[in-house]
């Protein structure tokens, strides 16, 4: 529990009028007894009046004492005070409402022993190895905490208690289908074994004591090969799940909603040939609030793309804003279908600029421009994406087996592939400086889905990937002065995302793109908790692409409510195994969908 800290301020207030104003009425007394010249009495008056501002500053500065300098205040505990049941894995920290430095004797103690602590930002992380079954007292003084400018935040307080034990099922005592198998050749497994999934199925039976999230831990390895399988759990499919490549048993984790008693987990090939010794349940951990950046990464952001990312903090977790993709790349045709179906416009636009840069030349985009404008006169919001084609434009292809294109000069100023990706860049902001001279924001979303390795941008790995988004930023903000622009970054909710994630100093909002399969409307919470952890809820997050749209109701039970949700185009849009105009009808008319007739108007 916090304590706030006192101020002797109250109590020397008087002190603070009652001496300076003592002084006045004796000087005014001695003043209009004398019988000095007019001279004398101006220039004993100036004194006067200098002493007095002398005292007024002297004993004002010493009555406000420390509170002169606002102090940090806290924002909540992880876990909150007198919590149980915590499980292990819970970050214990302490958020405060400004960036906070620790004194250089702190004294914070957890269960009377110092403690491993350190200032993060606007967080105090504690270093705790947790223990089953194990109250923590953690004690933090007055004044350890501190801001930049000195101030001292109050003593606090508070403690939790672990979890008694938790839940470990050995993968080689499910139910295994197909050809998945156990085996014993891999050596450092627990139990009697593990199963190589092979092409198969593993099904697991889960009991949980009560409804609610707990936190799966998979044990795997995959022979030093990325795979993805899916995961379903009482017979609903909730995601893929990215297993990143080892060659030695590795963990990950995800949240999962159980009901109480019995349930099934089911982990069904996608792309199979996964090795797993056993999955461990506890209860999940306290999610940290989302602690959204009041700016724009723009250092001088235009007023119309100020307002938009406003609007998008003041919506994210309250409502959903519907989206439509163009179709080819120019055009609003699925934002038609949409509104010819449902009478309602959708009210996010996304166009593509894939045919800007090619190898024949730029393509005609006058009706893109006609589109995005009259979009934004109506009140909707423009996103506009990039699938860049062979900058040396030796072909034109964007996928990685169509196109021998290397990221990695990036690093080299003087190869023909950095200059070509510069004069893409450069022929692209040439194209958007018109949006910024009318005064229309753009959600900017290029180099998206590029952890996959699909896409010539991501099939070098992370570090060049990272070096070109933000050569990017640099060269269109800085150089080219666009500040309508509000930086989209495309994440999978893999491990190794954060390796790909090129700083909170060059992204406003990060989506994810899922596409889940065929009448798969089932909530998505599974990735939106692990992005959402991955980058410690500093951003806002986004569908910027899907296939089959989340339900309102499932988003809303379970919490995955997207700031924006985009359906691709075609039969992803119009095709009732996807979503289709009886599952769109009831989802753009609901009233925690934002469309494009709900809008405010954002110039």
């Amino acid at each position: 529990m916090f304590q706030k800290r006192g101020s002797f301020f109250p109590g020397i207030f008087p002190l603070f009028y009652l001496i300076p104003n003592l002084f006045v009425f004796i000087a005014v007394v001695s003043f209009g007894k004398g019988k000095s010249s007019k001279a004398e009495k101006t220039t004993m008056s100036r004194n006067f009046f200098y002493i007095y501002l002398l005292l007024v500053l002297c004993f004002g500065s010493s009555c406000k004492g420390e509170d002169a300098v606002d102090p940090p205040v806290f924002l909540y505990t992880r876990p909150d005070d007198k919590s149980v049941d915590v499980p292990l894995n819970q970050e214990v920290s302490v958020g405060y409402d400004t960036e906070i430095v620790l004194a250089d004797n702190h004294g914070i103690t957890v269960n009377n022993e110092k403690a491993n602590v350190t200032a993060n930002s606007r967080k105090l992380l504690f270093s705790l190895t947790l223990e089953t079954g194990t109250t923590y007292d953690i004690v933090i003084p007055e004044g350890a905490v501190r801001n930049s400018s000195g101030g001292k935040a109050a003593a606090a307080r508070f403690s939790f208690t672990t979890i008694s034990d938790n839940s470990r099922y050995e993968a080689e005592k499910a139910t295994l289908t197909g050809n998945a198998a156990i085996e014993n050749t891999l050596g450092n497994y627990s139990g009697s074994g593990y199963v190589n999934q092979k092409e198969g199925d593993l099904v697991f039976k889960v009991n949980v004591p009560k409804s609610g999230r707990y936190e799966v831990l998979f044990r795997y390895a995959n022979d030093n090969q990325r795979k993805e399988n899916d995961l379903w759990v009482n017979d609903v499919k909730l995601s893929s799940i990215v297993f990143d490549a080892t060659y030695s048993w590795k963990n990950n984790s995800m949240n999962i909603f159980f009901r109480e008693g019995t349930n099934t987990l089911a982990i069904k090939k996608n792309w199979g040939w996964t090795y797993y010794d056993y999955i461990e349940i506890n209860p999940a951990p306290e999610a940290t609030p989302f602690n959204i950046s009041l700016d724009l990464v723009t250092a001088s952001p235009s007023k119309e793309a100020m307002n938009l990312y406003n609007f998008l903090k003041e919506n994210f977790g309250k409502k959903v804003i519907s989206g439509a993709m163009a179709n080819y790349s120019t055009g609003i045709e699925e934002a038609l279908w949409m509104y010819d179906n449902t009478g309602k416009w959708p009210a996010l636009a996304c166009f593509d600029l894939i045919n800007y840069t090619t190898s024949w030349g730029v393509g005609d985009y006058t009706e893109m421009t006609a589109n995005v404008e009259d979009w934004w006169d109506n009140n909707g919001i423009v996103s506009i994406m990039w699938h860049w084609r062979d900058p040396l434009k030796k072909t034109d292809a964007f996928y990685t087996e169509g196109t021998s294109f290397d990221i990695s000069k990036i690093t080299d100023p003087n190869s023909d592939e950095y200059k070509a990706m510069i004069d893409d860049i450069d022929a692209i902001a040439g194209y958007l400086k018109q949006f910024k001279e009318k005064n229309i924001p753009v959600l900017w979303r290029p180099l998206h889905e590029a952890s996959g390795g699909w896409f010539w941008w991501g099939a070098k790995g992370a570090a060049p990937c990272k070096a070109l988004w933000k050569l990017m930023f640099d060269r269109l903000v800085d150089h080219h002065q666009l500040n309508n622009l509000i930086w989209v970054w495309t994440s999978d909710a893999s491990d190794s995302a954060v390796d790909w994630y090129p700083g909170d100093a060059y992204v406003d909002v990060i989506g994810m793109d899922i596409y889940p399969g065929e009448n798969q409307h089932g909530s998505q919470y599974v990735n939106f908790d692990r992005v959402k952890a991955l980058f410690e809820s500093r951003k806002i997050l986004a569908l910027s692409e899907c296939g089959s749209i989340p339900s309102v109701d499932a988003m809303f039970e379970y919490g995955d409510i997207w700031s924006w949700v985009m359906p691709w185009n075609g039969n992803y849009t119009r095709d009732d195994k996807h979503n289709g105009a009886t599952f769109l009808n009831s989802f753009l008319n609901s009233d925690k969908v934002i469309t494009r007739d709900g809008m405010p108007d954002l110039k």
